[in-house]
C-alpha cells in the first residue's frame, strides 16, 4: 500500500513540475507523464486485468474533465466567428494525415486496407491531448486557441469511421449500405451531441449562480456533466462533443441570456468554479496519461521507428497546409518570437 500511495504522490508532483517546465520550455507535461507510466508498466506495477477493466472508465473520465474544461475556456463569439476555419483546418489535417500515413505504411509493405485502417485511427487529433496544451500557451490569441480547439476534436470522427472499417475487416461485409449512409450517421451523431450539449449549457447555466450559495456547489455541476456524458453515449451520440459543447455554453450562457433578455440579470460563471474545474481536469489529465503509459508499456524498437516516421509525416504535411492557410489569410501566423507550425 505504501508503494501505491507513494506512486500517487509522485505522479501528482510530476504533473505539477511538468506543467512548470511546460510554461518555461513549451514541452508538454504529457510527455513526462507518459514516460513515467511506461516505466511503471515495465515494472508490472499494476495488473493487466485491472488495466483492461478500467481502461474505458478512466478514458471516459478523462474526456469529461479535459474537454469540458477546454470548452469553459472558450469565448462563444470566437467559436461562432472562427468555427468554419477550425472545421477547415480539421478537414485539411485529417485528409493529409490519412493520405500520408496510408502511403507510408504501404511503402513499408503493409496491405492497403490495413494501412488505411491504421491511418484512419491515427489521423484525428485527440482533444484530450491537444486542448490542455493549446489553452496553456499564453502567446496564442483567443482566436487561434478557438480554431485549434475546434480542430482537435477530429478524433471523434476518425474513430467512428475506424470502428466501421474494423467491423468490415472482421466480418468481410459492410454494416452500412453505402458511404452516404455512413456520412449521414456521423452527421446525425455530431448534430445530436451539439444539440444536447447546447441545451444542457443553456438550462444549467442559470442554476450555477443560484447553487453557489451552498457548500460544495461545484459537485452538482460536475455530477451533471458525468450524467450528461452517460446520457449522450447511451443514445449513440458523442459524449466527447457533448461535454465540449456544454462547457462552451456554461461559460457563455450569461452572454446569450443578456442578449435575449437585456432587462434581466444573469451572473457570469463563477471564477472559483472555473478554477476548481480546471484543477479537477488537471488531476484527471495527470493520472490519465500515466495510465496510458502503463497500457502502452515500452514498445519494441521497430514500432518506435514507425511511430517516429508517422509523426514526421504528419508534421511535414501540417507545415505545408498551415502555411497555405496563412497565405490565404484563413489563419494568422504565430508571433515571430515563438515560431510554431500550429498556426
Amino acid at each position: 500500500m505504501e508503494l501505491a500511495i507513494g506512486a500517487i504522490g509522485l505522479t501528482i508532483l510530476m504533473g505539477f513540475f511538468g506543467n512548470v517546465l511546460f510554461q518555461r520550455t513549451n514541452i508538454p507535461n504529457t510527455l513526462w507523464l507518459l514516460l513515467f507510466g511506461m516505466l511503471l508498466g515495465s515494472l508490472h506495477f499494476i495488473g493487466q486485468d485491472f488495466i483492461s477493466s478500467m481502461a474505458g472508465v478512466i478514458g471516459a473520465i478523462a474526456v469529461i474533465g479535459v474537454l469540458s474544461d477546454g470548452g469553459l475556456n472558450l469565448d462563444l463569439k470566437y467559436v461562432v466567428s472562427e468555427g468554419f476555419r477550425g472545421a477547415l483546418l480539421m478537414l485539411a489535417g485529417f485528409v493529409s494525415a490519412l493520405i500520408g500515413i496510408t502511403a507510408l505504411l504501404m511503402v513499408m509493405g503493409f496491405p492497403f486496407l490495413f494501412s488505411f485502417l491504421v491511418a484512419m485511427a491515427l489521423a484525428g487529433i485527440s482533444g484530450s491531448v491537444a486542448i490542455p496544451t493549446i489553452t496553456s500557451l499564453s502567446f496564442l490569441s483567443a482566436r487561434i486557441k478557438t480554431i485549434l480547439s475546434i480542430e482537435s476534436i477530429s478524433d471523434t470522427f476518425s474513430m467512428v469511421i475506424a470502428i466501421f472499417l474494423i467491423d468490415f475487416l472482421s466480418t468481410g461485409k459492410l454494416v452500412l449500405d453505402s458511404v452516404p449512409a455512413l456520412t449521414q450517421g456521423v452527421a446525425l451523431e455530431v448534430f445530436s451531441a451539439l444539440s444536447i450539449g447546447i441545451i444542457f449549457g443553456l438550462l444549467w447555466g442559470p442554476f450555477i449562480g443560484k447553487l453557489k450559495k451552498f457548500d460544495y456547489s461545484y459537485a452538482a455541476t460536475l455530477g451533471a456533466l458525468f450524467l450528461l456524458f452517460a446520457f449522450s453515449e447511451s443514445i449513440n451520440s458523442s459524449g466527447a462533443i457533448t461535454v465540449f459543447a456544454a462547457g462552451i455554453m456554461l461559460a457563455n450562457a450569461h452572454t446569450i441570456y443578456k442578449a435575449l433578455f437585456p432587462e434581466l440579470e444573469f451572473e457570469q460563471l463563477d471564477q472559483d468554479i472555473s478554477k476548481t474545474h480546471s484543477l479537477f481536469a488537471f488531476l484527471i489529465r495527470v493520472f490519465f496519461f500515466v495510465f496510458l503509459g502503463i497500457v502502452v508499456g515500452i514498445p519494441e524498437l521497430s514500432f518506435m521507428v514507425i511511430g517516429l516516421l508517422i509523426t514526421g509525416i504528419i508534421v511535414l504535411f501540417r507545415y505545408f497546409y498551415v502555411n497555405a492557410f496563412i497565405h490565404f489569410n484563413l489563419i494568422k501566423a504565430p508571433p515571430k518570437k515563438r515560431p510554431s507550425c500550429i498556426g
